[in-house]
């Protein structure tokens, strides 16, 4: 029959763990946040969730946001002490671009003021969207063609430079002058 003091019982080997210094970085997991706001973590050797110090910028909408996802995080400890975590940086939401794809953006875009920046397609929204981004310019693009359709409307671009409305009705207004041009005009 083991002793108290024999040190495989759970509590003494937990102790044990926690006691030794953490001299390096250790991955852990954001599982909660405490009254005062402090992120909550997890990590190997720990037995239960432990307050960190937060290092990584986030508003409390995405930190709780992070905790849902139970997100890994990245942890030093002070003074190589497991009780006191330093949450300094957390891995990046599926959704949103890896800092290496934001730096190659980044570096892709031109340095010189002068030169226009390249068309850039934006992230389409719909109305109502909580989260809804209006954007000066939005480019869409295909090889050979690209068609909107709503029911029995559509509009179709195509690659040599034709363009097709469709619709059951289709109707064109204008508050200022109103201009039909073309090498042929045909009605009807």
């Amino acid at each position: 029959m083991p002793s108290p003091d024999d040190a495989s019982t759970p509590d003494k080997v937990a102790h044990s763990v926690l006691s030794r210094p953490i001299l390096g970085a250790r991955v852990g997991r954001l599982v909660g946040v405490s009254l005062d706001g402090q992120p909550l973590v997890q990590f190997e050797g720990c037995p239960g969730p432990v307050p960190a110090q937060n290092f990584v910028a986030l508003d409390m909408a995405r930190l709780r946001g992070a905790v849902g996802e139970q997100r890994q995080v990245v942890l030093l400890f002070e003074d190589g002490d497991p009780a006191r975590p330093l949450l300094v940086a957390m891995a990046q939401a599926s959704d949103m671009p890896s800092l290496l794809e934001q730096l190659l953006d980044e570096a892709a875009r031109p340095q010189d003021s002068k030169t226009p920046a390249p068309a850039e397609a934006a992230p389409a929204t719909m109305d109502g969207a909580k989260n809804s981004v209006l954007e000066e310019r939005l480019v869409l693009g295909a090889q050979r063609e690209l068609v909107l359709r709503v029911g029995e409307a559509s509009i179709t671009l195509r690659r040599d430079g034709t363009i097709l409305l469709r619709g059951v009705r289709v109707e064109s207004r204008a508050s200022g002058l109103q201009l039909i041009r073309g090498g042929k005009i045909e009605l009807n």
